[in-house]
């Protein structure tokens, strides 16, 4: 930057940038459902023209339900909540959830502010940052056949989740809203993804009838806090 400010920490990273919004979370809370699809509709859109990373916690007490499809309702300027849906019929999803993007919104009486050159809000020292705690696009090949109430699949495992969740810490589920493609073929599967309590791992499945499919490509697991949810 030429001009501005930027505030860095003792470890060089930069916590607040003149040009470059942070990733802040707008609107967080429960999710539960009455069928195998949980709805959540927003306080009040989102008017990014890009869409919401949708983080989610799901609920231990629900440790076998695996979503296998995220739709985000509404259009670019104008989003207005998300779906979840679980891969079986007679799961219930429910946890925590919350929609963050590189944008930030007037929240507080007092504090500090920053307007960028063309006029939008930068900075606001009341919106809720989002700290990212962990990331990976490892995955290792666990096992392929009947995985319970999920059906056939494949099993991989995150290899850099391994360890508990802190209670307010979350996965962005948008990376495993779609299909996913066959290696060299022009089919795809659906894919599932749950946080696994038990043995602390995030895991994905690729659900369908294809032993053969051991490199499912890089999907980057990202891993969140909202500090005091």
């Amino acid at each position: 930057m030429s001009y501005g400010l930027r505030v860095v920490n003792d470890n060089s990273y930069v916590q607040i940038d003149s040009d470059t919004p942070r990733l802040c979370s707008l609107y967080n809370g429960t999710y539960s459902a009455g069928s195998r699809i949980a709805i959540v509709t927003f306080p009040a859109a989102i008017t990014t023209p890009e869409p919401p990373c949708i983080f989610i916690r799901n609920s231990p007490t629900a440790p076998n339900d695996v979503y296998t499809q995220t739709i985000l309702t509404g259009s670019p300027g104008n989003w207005t909540g998300f779906q979840v849906w679980a891969n079986n019929i007679n799961s219930r999803p429910n946890g925590k959830w919350f929609a963050a993007v590189f944008a930030t919104k007037a929240n507080g009486n007092y504090g500090m502010r920053i307007w960028g050159a063309n006029g939008q809000l930068v900075f606001d020292s009341g919106a809720t940052p989002v700290t990212v705690t962990r990331a990976s696009n490892s995955w290792s090949y666990v096992s392929y056949g009947a995985q319970g109430p999920i059906g056939t699949a494949t099993f991989y495992k995150c290899n850099i989740a391994n360890g508990p969740l802190l209670e307010d810490e979350y996965f962005m589920i948008n990376p495993f809203s779609r299909t996913m493609l066959a290696p060299n073929n022009i089919t795809s599967m659906d894919a599932g993804i749950r946080w696994m309590y038990g043995s602390n791992q995030l895991s994905l499945y690729a659900i369908g009838s294809r032993a053969n499919w051991l490199d499912i490509g890089s999907p980057g697991a990202v891993f969140a806090r909202l500090p005091g949810t």
